[in-house]
């Protein structure tokens, strides 16, 4: 019988050590890239602590002519497992003509939570409501939101009355979807399945095994180094399942849709509504509970694609600003009769 010799087993212990080590390494490079982001992000601490890197851009274009009212700032919101990389392309079709806010949401690229409490979603409406008033102080916002970004963008018309003028929806969330919606249980069951490990996993250095993600390559080309730093980063998987547990109690315990009190623009992935009529009446209900509400369907793409596709966001782009000018004619109408009104009540006493 030959004698045991432990050579391999030694061998391939240090190899793994190796590549730990290694992991660990890069990990700790691309943390470090993720928290300087681009370089050129504000931070805003929020009543609660968090510390908010947020972009904040006037718009590009010509000034509005003197005398004519200002346009609002168009607030981005993102959706889960989203950072304000994935607004890039709506901003560039959109930051000639109106002002931007986008932001990551408390534990997302440079963005920190400091907050001890456990975090609800009335947490990120919080920390969206103290930015807006922040940053954009007393000027008119609408809110756009994307995926789960649209249900909080609902939810913040409350903290945020008088300020919010209109809000436009990508694809929102709606409290009754898992109940509602078999296509939505089963990508929630899925979506569990997919978080459970990547906290960890990422956290052990790990994050370099994670494939590219194929959304990566559709970003404009000088975003994607911070994004793809980000997608391997393991605050975005902490942040991830932190949302996913709040919002999963939440849907599963009976929340309602937050009425809107304002006009709702609501863009539909075409893709999503063919594949999933539930889904698709749960979106008809969000149009027709607003004061005035719109849809649009853009066909040929799916959830993630009306945020990823130039083409998608150029017909957004094109929606939001009909919709906006027409709001803002709306409420200009309104505020001219209300003066008239009022002009006639004085000269009749």
């Amino acid at each position: 019988m030959s004698p045991r010799s432990d050579t391999l087993p030694r061998a391939a212990g240090a190899v793994l050590a190796a590549v730990a080590a290694a992991g660990l390494a890069a990990q700790h490079r691309r943390h470090r890239r993720v928290l300087r982001g681009h370089g050129d992000e504000a931070v805003w601490e929020t009543g609660a602590g968090n510390l908010l890197a947020h972009r904040f851009t006037e718009a590009a274009g010509a000034a509005p002519r003197p005398g004519a009212p200002e346009p609002p700032v168009l607030v981005f919101e993102p959706g889960m497992v989203s950072t304000a990389a994935h607004w890039s392309w709506l901003r560039r079709a959109l930051g000639e003509e109106y002002a931007v806010l986008s932001y990551d949401r408390a534990g997302y690229g440079r963005s920190s939570r400091r907050d001890t409490r456990d975090f609800t979603l009335d947490s990120a409406v919080e920390d969206l409501t103290d930015l807006v008033r922040g940053v954009c102080g007393a000027r008119r916002v609408v809110l756009v939101g994307h995926s789960l970004g649209g249900y909080l963008a609902l939810r913040a018309l409350e903290p945020l009355a008088g300020q919010v003028t209109a809000v436009v929806l990508l694809d929102p969330s709606h409290p009754e979807e898992l109940r509602r919606s078999a296509a939505q249980a089963r990508g929630a069951a899925l979506l569990q399945d997919q978080l459970a490990m990547l906290p960890l996993s990422t956290r052990l250095g790990l994050g370099w095994m994670l494939p590219t993600p194929s959304w990566l390559s559709r970003l404009p080309e000088d975003e994607r180094p911070v994004a793809g730093d980000q997608y391997r980063d393991r605050k975005m998987w902490a942040a991830a399942v932190r949302e996913w547990r709040a919002t999963y109690r939440e849907f599963r315990g009976g929340a309602v849709l937050p009425p809107p009190t304002v006009p709702v623009a609501l863009v539909a992935a075409g893709a999503t509504h063919r594949r999933d009529p539930a889904h698709a009446g749960l979106h008809a209900e969000i149009v027709a509970a607003a004061p005035e509400g719109e849809l649009l369907l853009i066909d040929g793409v799916e959830h993630d694609e009306l945020l990823l596709s130039e083409s998608a966001c150029a017909q957004t782009a094109q929606f939001v600003r009909r919709f906006v000018t027409r709001c803002r004619r709306s409420a200009e109408g309104s505020e001219d009769r209300a003066e008239t009104s009022g002009e006639a009540a004085v000269t009749a006493q």
